[in-house]
């Protein structure tokens, strides 16, 4: 049978599944098993139309219908593909696991270990068999001779293979007889083709040499596969260099190879300096529309098919003289989706959206398109990341609503995840959609979660903030006191300046200007409107006391307060009660603190990095005493700088016109007569970073220092210490600043 024939076959066998007549399909697909030629993907097709329509009963029968024909031909690749397909409609069916294991004998039977290894596998009595496969398709990965490329050892030979400690043992350049375990060795190494060019340097360098001169347009074939069919001159040139072509010949041997290349059908060179001009492998001589069909064929990755699909589709001018090139396109993204459904759910919800464009420009029926992506979302246990992993927005978009179908009594709450998984170009749509169906309680609880755990959403914090300042999506922030809002972006400005000053950057600069612009675009308009007598004093303290903002703006918002609320910078009078959730200390007593905290961010961090780094360097850490305390000293480091850093953002210093001599307060000196005693006790109340015992200088938060607090000369206290209680009369109170 030929293609011809296969395919106008499984057009018959579609539209007889879609007009229900499943007595004729059975003929058909009886007719198809019986001949010699099947094209596998093209029946699986067929069974996956029938699955859809819920009649996975049937499909199932096709199925097993196939296994005995292409055992008999001895294809148990395809066979091994029917089973999978057979256990993804029926994970009880009997027998399964024994023909599994079957194949896997067969088609790697060549190989000395292979009983021992199906045999470990277990497939016959596996609860799991989908893990039993993943398990033996990574253990037959690798064959003695074949290459791989690691990115940090380059290319390796495998010289062997170790079935009973289950490694794969590999030649490379600089590390022989390299034990990789055989279940991660997929996951760290690249499977290299024996005409792979690294494989040709590695291994087979004077035959590579060889083509230099003798075979230049196969050497410029061999390194496009290299750089997967298609790369700028520039590259070639760079890659070609280094160690096949030499560097000072390369200009006459690229000039004189030019010329062969252009007169290959097989090579494509656009024009340009190398840096701009294109070579591109052809997977064959391009016909009059073949150019979008090869362009779609040769593009590295699923998304840039896409975009020059879209391209061309909203390029078209008349759909009927296009016709023929839309059907090899739908077949190409048929067949793509197929292969991503279960890889790569979120590109199969692509592909399915771009063939639904398709079918709406050319008018045509329903070909299930929206029922696989609902199915394939019904299937997903984690929505926000199916969306994030799309990349086209518009598309994004498309499967959140729909989501909001799919999900009628949930999808607030699955467009909230979204949100917070989202990298910021969804959040305007999402809030929209809020707004728009009145999700009152959705919108506050993503609100306040912005607003509240701000130091863990930085990005979404600063488009939370530039929607107040720009008086954009008000419902968002409408309870939110927006001042606060300004002062948390303050805060955020300020935490992420001082991960900056230790040395700990990453992103994080990026997020600090676009605060800094944001408050340069909006900020001091903001903050003249937000400005009011509650919370005036409050605004002016946080950006006084700001590091990092820019002179000008911090200069602005001081004067514009200074001007409209002048009361506020009278001189104050004693210290009112204490709050509680400050530290009252001194400015020595927090420079000292602060210099302590430097000095543990500085050089006890450094010093535990080296002791962690040479641990590491021994190996074997779980037998490693120095690297589990290098790592234990490491965790008590990070908790007490976290705890020194909250100490130090709470800390008030005590001024002298604050200090009232009418009380004992933080700042004062006490002079007490305890009861039945002549001699007299001087004590000097500061912070408890100021504390010095053998001068007298005790901290507010003692026994002593709290026993005094705000009590007057002439007043009797009783205190509590640890060998009893002792009564005292305060004698004289004065300034100790």
């Amino acid at each position: 049978m030929s293609k011809q024939q296969l395919a106008s076959n499984n057009d018959e066998m579609t539209s007889l599944i879609n007009t229900e007549q499943y007595d004729k399909l059975e003929e058909t697909w009886l007719g198809i098993v019986e001949s010699d030629n099947k094209d596998l993907l093209t029946l699986l097709d067929v069974v996956d139309q029938l699955a859809r329509r819920e009649e996975r009963k049937r499909a199932l029968d096709f199925l097993r219908l196939l296994v005995p024909r292409y055992k008999q031909n001895g294809l148990y690749h395809d066979v091994l593909t029917i089973l999978k397909k057979i256990l993804e409609y029926n994970l009880r069916e009997k027998g399964l696991g024994v023909g599994i294991a079957e194949c896997f004998l067969n088609i790697y039977k060549e190989r000395p270990y292979t009983n021992n290894v199906v045999e470990k596998a277990g497939l016959e009595t596996a609860s799991d068999i989908y893990g039993a496969i993943r398990k033996l398709e990574r253990y037959f990965c690798y064959d003695c001779g074949d290459y791989v490329y690691h990115k940090s050892w380059g290319v390796g030979e495998v010289v062997s293979i170790d079935p009973d400690n289950e490694k794969v043992n590999i030649n490379f350049e600089n590390k022989f007889n390299h034990g990789i375990a055989m279940d991660i060795a997929p996951d760290i190494l690249q499977k290299l083709d024996k005409d792979d060019l690294l494989v040709m340097i590695y291994a087979r360098k004077d035959a590579l040499n060889k083509m230099v001169d003798d075979d230049p347009v196969g050497l410029i074939k061999m390194a496009l596969k290299y750089f997967k069919g298609k790369t700028l001159v520039s590259n070639m040139r760079k890659r070609l260099t280094d160690g096949v072509v030499p560097a000072e010949a390369w200009s006459k041997w690229w000039s004189k190879t030019k010329k062969l290349l252009k007169k290959d059908p097989y090579i494509k060179i656009t024009d340009g300096t190398s840096t701009k001009a294109l070579i591109d492998l052809r997977s064959s001589p391009a016909s009059q529309h073949d150019d979008i069909l090869k362009n779609i064929n040769d593009a590295e990755d699923i998304n840039e098919k896409i975009e020059i699909a879209r391209k061309y589709i909203s390029d078209v001018k008349d759909i009927e003289i296009c016709k023929e090139t839309f059907g090899e396109i739908r077949g190409i993204f048929t067949k793509e989706a197929y292969n991503l459904n279960e890889a790569n759910p979120s590109r199969a919800i692509e592909c399915l959206l771009l063939l639904e464009e398709m079918q709406c420009l050319l008018k045509d029926k329903s070909a299930g398109y929206k029922e696989r992506i609902e199915s394939i979302i019904n299937g997903n246990g984690n929505l926000p990341e199916l969306v994030d992993k799309i990349d086209l927005l518009e598309y994004k978009k498309q499967t959140l609503r729909i989501i909001k179908k799919l999900k009628s009594e949930r999808w607030a709450e699955e467009f909230a995840s979204v949100f917070f998984s989202n990298s910021g170009n969804l959040w305007e749509f999402i809030i929209k959609k809020f707004i728009k169906w009145n999700e009152r309680k959705a919108l506050e609880g993503l609100a306040h979660k912005v607003f509240n755990q701000f130091n863990a959403y930085p990005e979404h914090y600063i488009w939370f903030c530039k929607n107040a300042i720009n008086g954009r999506n008000t419902e968002l922030y409408e309870n939110i006191d927006q001042a606060i809002i300004f002062k948390r972006l303050i805060e955020l400005h300020d935490n992420i300046y001082f991960k900056i000053q230790k040395g700990r950057d990453g992103n994080l600069k990026a997020i600090i200007n676009k605060i800094a612009k944001l408050l340069e675009d909006g900020g001091v308009d903001f903050v003249k409107k937000i400005l009011n007598d509650a919370n005036a004093e409050s605004v002016y303290n946080v950006i006084s006391s700001s590091k990092g903002l820019e002179d000008w703006f911090t200069m602005t918002v001081e004067s514009e307060i200074q001007a409209r609320f002048p009361d506020i910078f009278e001189e104050q009078g004693p210290l009112p009660k204490l709050d509680e959730n400050k530290l009252y200390v001194t400015k020595e007593g927090y420079e000292k603190r602060k210099k302590e905290f430097d000095h543990l961010m500085n050089v006890e961090f450094s010093e535990n990095a080296r002791d962690l780094g040479e641990a590491i360097s021994r190996g074997d850490l779980r037998e490693n005493a120095e690297y589990k305390a290098a790592r234990e000293k490491q965790a008590m480091l990070v908790e007490k700088a976290e705890r020194m850093k909250a100490e130090l953002q709470k800390a008030v210093v005590i001024e002298p016109h604050t200090v009232s001599e009418n009380v004992a307060s933080p700042g004062t000196r006490v002079t007490l007569r305890q009861q039945g005693e002549t001699e007299l006790e001087v004590y000097t109340i500061l912070g408890p970073w100021d504390v010095d015992i053998d001068k007298g200088v005790i901290s507010y938060l003692s026994p002593v220092g709290k026993g005094l607090l705000n009590r007057g000369v002439g007043e009797t206290v009783t205190i509590k210490l640890p060998e009893g209680e002792s009564t005292y009369e305060i004698m004289k109170i004065e300034s100790a600043l």
